[in-house]
C-alpha cells in the first residue's frame, strides 16, 4: 500500500520527464481496428482489450496522478462514467479504463471511487505509448475511443494533438450512448 506522502506527492522521474507537453499524434484513425493490449485490473488480474469484443467498448485513457490526485477536468467525467455505467451496459456496452496509476493505487481508486467497470493499471504508460497519446504537466493526456463488436474505431477524442487542445474536453456520456444506439441499429439490420 502507497504511503500518504506516495499518494498526494506524485513528483518522480516520469512527472519531470513528462512536465513539459508531448503532443499526441493522433496515428490510430476511425475504421482502423484499435491495437490489443493486455493490462492488470485492479486485482491484478491480466485483462487484454480483445476480451471484450463481441460488444461495444468506451476505451476511456484519463490522467491520474495517485490515488488522491485527479485532473480536475478529468474527474468529474469519471464520474459520469460511473453514474452512467448501467446505461451503457443496458445498451450491451462496456466502458474499459486506463489509467496511469500502479495496480495498488488503482485498487484504492476502484475501491474508494466505487468503479464497477474494468480499470486498468498502465504504470508504465506502455499503452498510451502505443496509442500514441501526449503527456503533460507530468501525466499522459486523455483520450476517448468508441470500438464496435469487433473491435473497429468509430469514434475518437485524442487531447494534446496540438497546442490549442491541451485542455480535454471530454466527450458526453450521452453522446457516446446515442453513438452505441446507432452502432447496435447497423449490427441488427438484415
Amino acid at each position: 500500500m502507497p504511503s500518504l506522502f506516495d499518494s498526494i506527492m506524485p513528483i518522480n522521474a516520469k512527472f519531470v520527464e513528462n512536465f513539459t507537453p508531448r503532443l499526441a499524434d493522433n496515428a490510430l484513425q476511425l475504421g482502423d481496428l484499435a491495437p490489443d493490449f493486455e493490462l492488470p485490473d485492479h486485482t491484478g488480474t491480466p485483462v487484454k482489450l480483445s476480451d471484450f469484443r463481441g460488444k461495444p467498448v468506451l476505451l476511456v485513457f484519463t490522467r491520474i496522478f495517485t490515488d488522491k490526485i485527479f485532473c480536475p477536468l478529468c474527474y468529474p467525467h469519471l464520474l459520469g462514467l460511473r453514474a452512467d455505467t448501467e446505461n451503457f451496459r443496458a445498451r450491451g456496452a462496456e466502458i474499459v479504463l486506463v489509467n496511469s496509476t500502479s495496480i495498488e493505487m488503482t485498487r484504492q481508486i476502484v475501491q474508494e471511487q466505487g468503479f464497477t467497470f474494468p480499470t486498468l493499471s498502465d504504470a508504465e504508460w506502455r499503452v498510451f505509448g502505443l496509442y500514441r497519446l501526449g503527456a503533460a504537466l507530468g501525466a499522459p493526456l486523455p483520450a476517448q475511443f468508441l470500438l464496435d463488436r469487433n473491435g473497429i474505431v468509430r469514434f475518437k477524442y485524442v487531447a494534446g494533438t496540438d497546442l490549442s487542445n491541451q485542455l480535454p474536453f471530454h466527450p458526453e456520456n450521452a453522446q457516446m450512448l446515442a453513438l452505441i444506439d446507432a452502432l447496435n441499429q447497423d449490427n441488427t439490420a438484415p
